[in-house]
């Protein structure tokens, strides 16, 4: 996104005027900085302009880094964060990991940031929802809606690629993500019975089979699925027209691991529901617009058929 495009927003707030790299923006920016200033001091008012970065996400810009070191897609970023509402109250603070995915949505903070680079400090407005499906909702984030706009401050620490090995602050963020997630598993697993652990992930019958399994490589499962989030909303399913998903076993690139491990505890005419962990699922990286990072799915599976390999149909 060129900034130099962007319409420019005026708030009642502290005051803030946006930056830019290249001379010639800067001296622009300069001029409607003063003019800015002049305002105020007519006015009296404390003004703060802000630019768009997306449909629900506006920017201004505190301090510019050296410039040198841009995020783009598939790196990851270490940030220090604060959020606060509109009146002033603090929801978030904390220093993190965040991974920029490799094919973002548009109105997301991932995207968002990488509009710019190491050393940079933003300021942004954005719902809370697009904050916390980005960064970890820890227990104090609370009395906040998903849709209430939030003022958040950050500074961009760190760029690195994701082949380059990360430090343990890296480590402390995935396990806090995954602590965060296991409880909220548990929670969902106290308040709906009769699940039980298979392998790595949790299986609930709702229909018994009559035991006919693939056998051999190449054989087909023929299956319908529906994919939920923890709080009942569905993000997935195999399709409008009704057609059964065909599952060849073997090939554990079709579907995600945990599935794989759902899939080779059921028989032919079995139907069950499935709680499959991140790890297991979409992992740190989620599923483009889709899926948030870190988080646990469920998936209700019916076994329509099981066929073998020399089976066409």
């Amino acid at each position: 996104m060129k900034l130099g495009n962007a319409t420019v927003y005026l708030t009642r707030s502290w005051a803030c005027k946006p930056a830019n790299t290249g001379f010639r923006r800067r001296q622009l920016l300069a001029g409607v900085g003063l003019i800015i200033g002049l305002v105020q001091l007519a006015f009296g008012a404390k003004a703060q302009a802000y630019t768009p970065l997306s449909s629900d996400i506006r920017y201004c810009i505190y301090a510019l880094g050296a410039g040198n070191v841009k995020i783009d897609r598939g790196c990851y970023v270490r940030l220090s964060v604060s959020a606060a509402t509109q009146q002033g109250a603090k929801v978030f603070e904390r220093v993190c990991w965040l991974p920029i995915g490799d094919d973002p949505s548009e109105n997301s903070l991932e995207a968002s940031l990488m509009t710019f680079s190491r050393g940079d400090s933003v300021g942004l407005i954005m719902p809370a929802r697009i904050l916390l499906s980005s960064l970890i909702s820890f227990p104090k984030v609370k009395d906040v809606t998903n849709s209430e706009p939030l003022r958040v401050n950050i500074r961009v620490l760190r760029v690195v690629e994701s082949d380059i090995i990360l430090d343990d602050g890296y480590k402390k963020f995935c396990a806090d993500y995954l602590d965060y997630e296991k409880r909220l598993t548990n929670l969902y697993l106290r308040q709906h019975a009769d699940f039980k652990k298979v392998g790595d992930i949790w299986k609930k019958r709702k229909k018994q089979g009559n035991g006919k399994k693939p056998e051999k490589f190449g054989d087909v499962m023929h299956i319908t699925y529906e994919g939920f989030f923890l709080n009942g909303a569905k993000f997935d399913s195999n399709g409008k027209d009704g057609q059964p998903f065909r599952y060849v076993r073997g090939q554990q690139w079709q579907l995600v691991a945990g599935l794989v491990t759902a899939l080779a505890s059921m028989s032919e005419g079995e139907s069950a529901t499935f709680i499959v962990p991140s790890p297991l699922a979409f992992g740190a990286k989620g599923l483009a617009d889709i899926v948030p990072p870190f988080t646990p799915v469920i998936y209700e599976i019916e076994v329509q058929k099981v066929t073998n390999a020399n089976n066409k149909q």
